[in-house]
């Protein structure tokens, strides 16, 4: 599962308060707060993995097709010689 960053929902809150007008201040922080949670929750909800975790899979996944490709020869080699 994708661990996420608290910082980058930070920076997406922290730009949709930036551009609030100025007569909205006194709940700004109220509304970052509200913005960071339903964000965080909405991005645990989701079923996504970390580029890292992809990458680590996407090696695990052509280790092993070459393996097959290996194995596949020797049978065939096997299965010649017989």
């Amino acid at each position: 599962m994708f661990k996420f960053d608290p910082k980058n929902v930070d920076d997406i809150a922290n730009k949709i308060k930036a551009i609030m007008p100025d007569s909205l201040k006194t709940s700004k922080e109220e509304m970052h707060k509200t913005l960071k949670s339903g964000a965080e929750g909405v991005l645990q909800k989701l079923d996504l993995v970390s580029r890292e975790e992809y990458d680590v899979q996407a090696a695990v996944l052509q280790k092993c097709q070459d393996r097959i490709k290996e194995l596949e020869k020797k049978i065939s080699e096997l299965e010649s010689n017989n």
